[in-house]
């Protein structure tokens, strides 16, 4: 029969035990270990992500800090109130005539084309009130025409009846359009 010898471990605690087993045991150690790395299923290293592979799947970069320009080193900032009399000097110099001209032609063709476009909109509500008051005058006059039955049946189609409200009657005329007909009229 053979006698089974039980699997070496690895500890970390055996490397730095003071207490020594026989030297042969450690040189079989070394070894089993070595054994042991050779058998065991060699690990993928993993392969470095590369920029190139990156662009190949699609990926692009982003703004680069590269290309920023540098903030502006400004003086020392004063928060106190100013007269702003510190500031006239710098402003720049006056305008030619030629610019002022060219100024005062932009601004008033910007004022005649507001002012054509506001009168324009106002001829139109002016029109559509002037077409609301003729269809108005038009109903009056038609009104004048119709007889009384006319009438009423008009205000029942805008809603404005001017017989008492009921219910009942307004439900079974409105299931009388819709094409109800109960026998219990």
């Amino acid at each position: 029969m053979s006698v089974a010898r039980p699997k070496k471990v690895m500890d970390a605690l055996d490397a730095i035990s003071d207490d020594s087993d026989d030297s042969g045991s450690d040189s079989s150690g070394e070894e089993e270990q070595q054994k042991a790395a050779e058998q065991a299923p060699a690990k993928k290293q993993k392969a470095g992500i590369t920029i190139e592979d990156l662009q190949k799947q699609g990926y692009t970069g982003g703004p680069s800090v590269l290309y920023m320009k540098p903030p502006e080193e400004t003086a020392q900032a004063n928060w106190a109130w100013s007269d702003g009399k510190a500031l006239k000097g710098k402003e720049d110099a006056e305008e030619s005539y030629e610019e002022r001209q060219r100024t005062h032609e932009a601004a008033t063709s910007a004022a005649e084309e507001g002012a054509r476009l506001a009168m324009k909109a106002q001829q139109h509500a002016a029109r559509l009130r002037d077409e609301a008051r003729q269809e108005r005058e038009e109903a009056v006059q038609k009104s004048r025409k119709d007889s009384f039955g006319q009438k009423e049946k008009r205000k029942r189609d805008a809603g404005m009846q001017s017989r008492g409200k009921s219910t009942v009657e307004e439900e079974k005329r409105i299931a009388r359009q819709l094409g109800v007909y109960s026998g219990f009229d």
